[in-house]
């Protein structure tokens, strides 16, 4: 066999490590969310105007009550 016909036989070989390296990031992502979903769906409130996140370690940040614009 010659050199040449290794050229003409090349295994696409890159194209399909791109396509796993993608599919494991998407998956890695989708379990990522699915964890914070789940994980943060104690903290979920039901209301009148909607949903919203209470979360404990953030309450001292959404007191908006004693900031003052100034413009």
């Amino acid at each position: 066999m010659s050199r040449s016909s290794k050229k003409i036989y090349r295994r696409r070989r890159p194209v399909r490590t791109i396509l796993i390296v993608l599919g494991c990031l998407v998956l890695a992502a989708l379990l990522l969310f699915l964890m914070f979903f789940h994980g943060f769906k104690k903290y979920a409130v039901y209301t009148d105007d909607g949903v919203t996140l209470e979360i404990p370690w953030l309450e001292g940040y959404r007191n908006t009550d004693s900031i003052d614009i100034i413009m």
